[in-house]
């Protein structure tokens, strides 16, 4: 597996929230009489999915790019969290829905599906990916650097362990981090969300 082909196939899960969040208002807001109401923190009808953060001061974290986002895990750090070596972190930028960075893991030599994800939506702030989450996971409530947070660990057809950060206020953007155990995923959101809000 080459790290560019794993940025994309990873990134995908961004894209994913964004479709779904787009997917949830249009059901609340589809025909008369349906009495469905799109979930707190979804893009009103009419709007665009970044109205969500248009106003966030914090908005500035949702276009870092590769040098600031890769940034936020050291080499050790991601060594220590995967229990082996990473490969040189992957970046990817998809156009009006975010960035993400991603360590695969190697394995003698070879990489392997293991990794670090770290992403954040330009499409979904922490009311909508609270929405997205109660909806989608099974989550526990957790605090990571002060900072209100879901945990959902591997489950159903969803092969990874999933930690969402709040960086900010309820329309502030969210950071998501994967990892293949829920230890891994909330140790990575322990070393990445610090370095993640000192740049906002």
């Amino acid at each position: 597996m080459r790290p560019t082909i794993a940025g994309i196939r990873l990134f995908s899960g961004l894209a994913a929230v964004a479709v779904t969040a787009v997917a949830v208002t249009l059901t609340g807001c589809g025909s008369a009489g349906s009495g469905a109401a799109a979930p707190a923190g979804t893009p009103a009808a009419g709007s665009t999915p970044g109205d969500s953060l248009a106003l966030s001061h914090m908005k500035v974290l949702t276009k870092l790019n590769q040098a600031q986002l890769c940034g936020v895990l050291s080499a050790a750090q991601a060594r220590r969290i995967l229990g082996a070596k990473a490969a040189r972190p992957v970046y990817a930028k998809v156009n009006k829905l975010g960035i993400s960075c991603q360590w695969l893991k190697k394995e003698g030599g070879a990489l392997t599906a293991s990794s670090l994800y770290v992403g954040i939506s330009s499409v979904v702030n922490w009311t909508g990916a609270q929405a997205l989450d109660h909806r989608l996971l099974r989550t526990t409530p957790a605090r990571i650097d002060g900072h209100p947070a879901l945990a959902a660990g591997v489950q159903g057809k969803v092969s990874w362990a999933q930690v969402d950060v709040a960086l900010g206020g309820a329309h502030d953007p969210v950071a998501e981090y994967r990892a293949p155990t829920a230890a891994e995923a909330l140790a990575l959101a322990r070393a990445a969300t610090p370095h993640i809000l000192a740049l906002g």
